[in-house]
């Protein structure tokens, strides 16, 4: 037996996760980040553990076909998206994928005129008065320019992570999602540039 002919029985983790990677997540996800996926899911109490191995989809029932299930928890995963926990679905879910997600943005931010850079401490963003940069201020500059990526991937994570996603769960999903996200710049036209020679 397995999920597609009876999903109203527990199985163990694989067998959940070769259903979801046919029938829900997107194709271009591998195992590993599945597994992530599914332990979000679980997170989110789509699934739920029946001891310490079994899986178990929630609120399903006996004699739901394996049409019917997706069906319902596809509308389901629709509405946990459009909340504060499920935020992330649909960048994994392929019925939610299809109309291009939005980037990640960041929530809140420092006051423009105190921000702190890369290594904790606190500086003004006004205007520098020299017009040598220093090692420092090098340093501070590209501290500010990462700033807010580095801010991003860290409120991310840490909305991500839950009893059952982990810090490396997390981490997989942040990527996956601005590798997803991210614009692709045009590819260019390879030009061969001619040489003159000197006469």
């Amino acid at each position: 037996m397995n999920p597609r002919e009876a999903p109203h029985l527990n199985y163990p983790e694989d067998l959940w996760l070769n259903w979801f990677k046919d029938e829900i997540l997107n194709s271009d996800i591998d195992d590993i980040g599945a597994k992530s996926v599914l332990h979000y899911l679980i997170d989110l109490k789509f699934l739920e553990y029946d001891g310490d191995v079994l899986l178990k989809l929630s609120e399903v029932r006996p004699g739901q076909s394996s049409d019917e299930v997706k069906s319902v928890l596809l509308d389901k995963l629709s509405m946990e998206s459009h909340t504060e926990v499920g935020f992330a679905l649909v960048y994994f879910i392929s019925s939610l994928s299809e109309c291009k997600p939005q980037p990640l943005r960041l929530k809140g931010s420092l006051p423009e005129n105190k921000k702190e850079n890369i290594f904790g401490k606190s500086f003004s963003s006004g205007p520098q008065k020299t017009s040598d940069l220093s090692n420092l201020q090098i340093v501070q500059k590209l501290g500010n320019q990462l700033r807010p990526f580095l801010d991003l991937e860290q409120q991310t994570i840490a909305r991500l992570r839950g009893k059952y996603t982990s810090q490396e769960d997390a981490q997989w999903l942040f990527s996956y999602i601005l590798a997803k996200t991210r614009p692709k710049s045009p590819a260019k036209k390879w030009e061969q540039l001619s040489r003159k020679r000197h006469r």
